[in-house]
């Protein structure tokens, strides 16, 4: 059975915490080398997303990979719903594996025994372990990689990341203090956060949040579920800043164009790690892609 990550839980403690830090130790994010040379990978995009595309693009060139673009304009998810088993089988006679981004996890992991080829989720709205491990690895930079010491804000509606962050808190002793405008998903995050049994927990507002956070995390601007006043009212500004520790670090939950607003002097400021996340997300992939074919 070949291998897949569709989700940071399924990945277990000692997996996580290995792809962390192999992550970390590779000396040069943009080192070049030929493991995966003549495999090819077809990228499926359910939604478009410009900044993952590059990201995972490159980590797979880098390994002197190569890549197939198929976007949602090729409506290719209807094949994957109405016959699984057909274009499974074409993608694993043409290709060497599959990077799919916005597709519901349980389209490709009902039957796992079926797994022919290597699988990466690259972000739905369930989850997104990769940013996930990328994002903790920026924050361990900054704790002396102690994560005990942290308490990470949220702000803004979810995404695949705050879930993956919130199974993260199981294998990586951080605490969430999490803070969304009003949606119908809330109730399902909260009782996911109940069952994980760990320290998150949730507030009305981003002042409340940031309080005694070393890191504040922009979250999704809820894609259009959100009126432009409503995400504007959450805009991640300098005065919500003031409220978290002293010197608080920023971070991204989404891409750039999927994220609450974020002023800009706080996105240009010498504490945002956005620049930092790009770095670590390209390693985290890399890691992810020797894994998964390792042994393939």
């Amino acid at each position: 059975m070949a291998r897949y990550i569709m989700t940071l839980q399924a990945l277990g403690k000692d997996l996580a915490w290995m792809l962390l830090q192999q992550a970390r130790g590779i000396p040069e994010a943009k080192f070049k080398d030929d493991f995966l040379d003549e495999k090819t990978f077809v990228l499926l995009f359910a939604r478009p997303d410009l900044s993952e595309r590059l990201c995972i693009t490159a980590a797979i060139r880098q390994m002197s990979g190569h890549t197939v673009y198929m976007g949602p304009e090729e409506h290719w998810a209807e094949s994957v719903s109405q016959f699984p088993r057909a274009l499974l089988g074409t993608i694993s006679y043409y290709m060497d594996g599959v990077i799919v981004h916005g597709l519901p996890t349980s389209s490709w992991v009902a039957d796992e025994n079926r797994m022919a080829f290597p699988i990466l989720n690259c972000g739905n709205m369930e989850s997104h372990p990769a940013h996930a491990l990328a994002d903790i690895a920026c924050m361990m930079r900054y704790c002396g990689d102690d994560l005990r010491k942290v308490r990470l804000a949220w702000i803004g509606a979810p995404t695949g990341a705050l879930f993956s962050l919130m199974e993260a808190t199981q294998y990586f002793p951080f605490a969430m203090q999490v803070a969304m405008p009003q949606n119908a998903t809330n109730t399902v995050i909260q009782e996911q956060a109940a069952k994980l049994k760990t320290d998150i927990t949730f507030h009305e507002t981003p002042v409340q949040a940031v309080q005694g956070c070393q890191f504040v995390m922009a979250g999704g601007n809820g894609r259009g579920t959100l009126s432009y006043e409503a995400v504007q009212a959450w805009t991640l500004n300098g005065d919500i800043m003031a409220r978290a520790e002293s010197d608080a670090h920023v971070l991204i939950g989404t891409n750039p164009m999927n994220s609450i607003p974020v002023e800009p002097a706080v996105l240009d400021n010498r504490n945002s790690l956005m620049l930092l996340q790009a770095e670590y997300r390209l390693r985290v992939y890399k890691r992810m892609l020797h894994w998964l074919c390792e042994e393939y």
